[in-house]
């Protein structure tokens, strides 16, 4: 007897569904469970812990009372250090920019270049024995928009495994981690890929996968239109301004969910054939397509991805 539920939360639409399995609460523990670490770690509630830190910024370090929160900072820091594409103290950026907000618009390029002032890792002081964290520049500001959903999917798993689910799907905006077996009652699943150009038509593949984590990043989700140009929400730590790609979206499949969330930004940021080959250094499989719907993937996928008809 399959369940779902559906509630908004991470400023999103998110859908819940268990095949086999699960507690009475299950549901309702889940979305408690996201509903914490949202308040935990938003860039825009200025009630938030992640908000807190950046408002100390160059004044004092901020004590994290959950550990695992305070190991995601300590992870997404350590992401950043590499010089990827991934930067987590992107956040001066993400501010000025304000894309996905009505008043999203285009920053003069000084204030491009200060906000990049303000994004070097290597200016996080972090303390592991005393849980704190510390940005030591004024006007520093950390946004985990690029890992924070895959976390809390990871969290969400462990969860459904203590409540023993036997089989169902956690779905984040799209973001999805797959549990156990499928409807049809064996750990192997058909997932739809979403057309960039137009998320509302038919999927533009389908992909055959044991129980994996799957995250997108895409053009298609955040952006605004100025004078005949499209501005996405996907910032180049290197630049301060949206990543001028080929990409129009990247899905990552990985065992994590977390690692799924950050490469996918790493491989939009590297493009082809570069990013599928970084993707798979690093342990996991993606599916690229470019704005004129070309499909590339690792070669782990080549025997279980299946283009629709006309692709």
């Amino acid at each position: 007897m399959t369940s779902t539920f559906e509630f908004d939360g991470l400023g999103a639409k998110n859908t819940l569904t268990i095949h086999a399995g699960g507690g009475p609460d299950t549901f309702d523990q889940s979305v408690a469970m996201v509903s914490a670490y949202a308040k935990l770690l938003s860039f825009y509630d200025p009630d938030s812990l992640l908000t807190t830190i950046n408002q100390q910024a160059g004044i004092a370090p901020v004590h994290i009372p959950v550990r695992p929160v305070f190991n995601l900072i300590a992870r997404a820091v350590a992401w950043s250090k590499r010089g990827l594409g991934y930067n987590a103290l992107i956040g001066p950026l993400v501010a000025l920019w304000r894309i996905g907000f009505d008043d999203a618009s285009v920053p003069s390029s000084d204030r491009i270049k200060a906000a990049l002032a303000l994004t070097d890792p290597d200016k996080v002081v972090l303390d592991s024995e005393a849980q704190t964290v510390f940005l030591s520049v004024p006007g520093m500001s950390l946004d985990l928009g690029g890992i924070a959903k895959g976390f809390i999917l990871d969290e969400l798993s462990k969860l459904w495994q203590r409540q023993g689910v036997l089989g169902g799907r956690i779905d984040l905006a799209g973001n999805q981690v797959l549990v156990g077996q499928s409807e049809s009652g064996v750990p192997l699943w058909q997932i739809g890929i979403v057309d960039p150009r137009a998320p509302q038509n038919p999927p533009i593949a389908t992909l055959t996968t044991t129980p994996k984590a799957l995250v997108t990043t895409g053009i298609y989700f955040r952006h605004f239109d100025r004078r005949g140009h499209v501005y996405h929400h996907l910032l180049d730590p290197q630049t301060g301004s949206p990543v001028d790609s080929a990409m129009a979206s990247i899905t990552v499949v990985a065992d994590s969910a977390e690692k799924a969330d950050v490469l996918s930004s790493i491989g939009f940021y590297a493009g082809l054939p570069e990013g599928l080959h970084l993707i798979e250094t690093e342990g996991a499989e993606a599916v690229f397509i470019t704005k004129d719907t070309r499909i590339s993937q690792t070669s782990g996928l080549r025997e279980t991805l299946m283009p629709e008809m006309g692709h």
